[in-house]
């Protein structure tokens, strides 16, 4: 059986009374329908497969981890819980986590998680789940605790997987952009949003200098983390902010990203060929792309509104690798 299909909602369902270990994406109408069982779940019906990119509604798109733990368990936490839950992460394995959107433990963990020395001694990856953007507003982004089948809006929930000793996980991840010799922009909190910040040193009004500039969102901020570049996705401009759907730094110096030509080309010369475990890819890479239809190399796995390897990223792409030691 592959370890990433999209199937039925009766497909899934018997994989979930067999017992099997799961990921699961989909849309909230699909996902409240599962059992309980060992599977952790989030809002996303845009997906990444053999078949092509595409937005789906009527199927789920399914990652199969039970041949690789040697011990699974599936748990939920809270924004005060997370010395807790990096505690909890196997000393030989990895630690697989949703959360939603723009909820108070997403922007915790966005703002909070770098603080805590213990970060990198086990490899965390995950998405920040989301919704069909086209949907009507009672729609919510939300997250799944498979054991209990529950479905929640303002917590994080975490597979950790243990593997075997003969193995470790491996995360990379995948910038399309390259940083901007443009405008210095620093910023003076650490937010999701924005309305004074220095250009080139001189204080000004954020969403005025995107105006006057003819910024319309596409290119993201771009800050380099000692040789990591990381995106910051601009989500919306109103008169006086402008709001992201990551977290600035004020420690950080960005640059917007230089020019790219969007098409599926110009995204696919840039990544990797090599058969991954298992992936994710951000929901604007999806749009700003062009990438409908268009089949991925050798890796499945949702579109979403935010990327973790670790930190929290925008506009990258993630894998995972089980490699022998």
């Amino acid at each position: 059986m592959p370890n990433n299909q999209i199937l039925t909602l009766e497909e899934t369902r018997r994989l979930i009374e067999a017992g099997e270990l799961l990921l699961i994406a989909a849309s909230q109408e699909l996902l409240d329908q599962l059992p309980a069982g060992q599977w952790l779940g989030g809002t996303i019906p845009y997906f990444m497969s053999e078949a092509g990119a595409e937005k789906n509604l009527q199927h789920l798109f399914v990652s199969r981890l039970s041949n690789l733990a040697q011990f699974a368990e599936i748990k939920s936490y809270s924004a005060q819980e997370f010395e807790q839950m990096l505690a909890d992460r196997p000393k030989n394995g990895f630690s697989y986590i949703a959360m939603p959107v723009f909820s108070e433990v997403h922007k915790a963990y966005a703002v909070e998680i770098g603080q805590y020395e213990t970060l990198y001694d086990s490899p965390i990856l995950g998405w920040v789940t989301g919704k069909d953007l086209e949907a009507e507003d009672e729609q919510f982004p939300a997250v799944y605790h498979g054991p209990t089948a529950s479905c929640l809006s303002n917590k994080a929930v975490m597979m950790h997987i243990e593997l075997p000793e003969s193995q470790y996980a491996e995360i990379e991840i995948y910038n399309p952009y390259e940083q901007g010799q443009g405008d210095r922009i620093q910023f003076l909190e650490n937010d999701f949003s924005a309305a004074e910040v220095l250009i080139n040193g001189e204080k000004q009004n954020f969403a005025h200098y995107c105006r006057a500039n003819e910024i319309k969102g596409q290119l993201p901020l771009v800050a380099n983390y000692s040789g990591a570049l990381v995106n910051i996705d601009l989500e919306r401009m109103e008169e006086d902010r402008v709001y992201f759907y990551g977290p600035v730094s004020t420690d950080q110096v960005y640059y917007w990203a230089k020019e790219i030509t969007y098409s599926p080309d110009a995204f696919l010369d840039k990544m990797p060929k090599e058969k991954a475990q298992t992936a994710f890819n951000c929901i604007s890479i999806y749009f700003n792309f062009q990438l409908n239809g268009v089949r991925l190399a050798n890796y499945g796995g949702p579109f979403t509104f935010g990327e973790i390897a670790y930190l929290l990223l925008n506009q990258t792409l993630v894998l995972l690798y089980i490699q022998d030691k």
